[in-house]
């Protein structure tokens, strides 16, 4: 059988398209697993944190409303053991920082209370301001 000099290395030609195809797709993949890996850490913070909230919340409901701003209020006493035992000591959230804000509402037996968790999320870089990307979650409630 006779062969032409224009079809050597053809086989290899395919095979090298064929190996560049395959790598972009596991590079692509690779990426996609780490952007996944990254959602599943930023929703497994936000969760800890809303659950934080909402334990913050259910103390200062259950307290006497008359002490809630003195007792949670940023350097308040309640707060500080909360945030000492509970925050730092039992949860996964990296430097976690807890700002409970208190608004007067129309009576006097109710109060309107907004608790911000923010922390560090892990293997952040700066944004366009230098500043450290941090991880927030917010909610608010009505005290009575």
């Amino acid at each position: 059988m006779k062969k032409n000099k224009a079809q050597a290395g053809y086989v290899l030609l395919e095979v090298l398209v064929a190996l560049l195809i395959f790598s972009l797709g596991l590079l692509g993949l690779i990426g996609f697993q780490a952007a996944s890996a990254k959602i599943a850490s930023d929703s497994r913070f936000r969760t800890e944190a809303a659950m934080l909230a909402d334990e913050l919340v259910a103390k200062m409901a259950a307290s006497d409303i008359t002490k809630v701003k003195s007792g949670y209020a940023v350097g308040g006493r309640d707060l500080t053991n909360w945030v000492t035992n509970r925050v730092v000591g039992g949860s996964r959230l990296p430097d976690p920082v807890v700002t409970p804000t208190f608004t007067t509402s129309a009576t006097s037996q109710t109060m309107l209370v907004n608790v911000r968790i923010e922390w560090t999320m892990p293997g952040t870089t700066l944004d366009k301001g230098g500043r450290e990307v941090k991880g927030v979650y917010e909610t608010k409630a009505l005290l009575f």
